[in-house]
């Protein structure tokens, strides 16, 4: 083989490696990007938890009214 044709062979053996690397290369910046916006999407779910408290069954009120019978809540 001459040495332009090795010198031809050797740069497209270069972009095609170059392309496929960049194809692996920008794949992984989406996937950065894509994580990102996940754990920011899960950090807003957790502030916006709130705990709720439930009422008690029994009232606490142990005041009277008209009797015997606790007052109503």
């Amino acid at each position: 083989m001459s040495p332009l044709g090795l010198f031809v062979m050797g740069v497209l053996v270069t972009l095609l490696y170059g392309t496929g690397l960049s194809v692996l290369v920008y794949g992984a910046i989406l996937d950065g990007r894509d994580q990102a916006r996940h754990q920011a999407e899960e950090t807003e779910r957790a502030a916006e938890a709130r705990v709720v408290r439930r009422p008690h069954p029994v009232s606490d009120d142990t005041t009277t009214e008209a009797g015997d019978f606790p007052a109503a809540a």
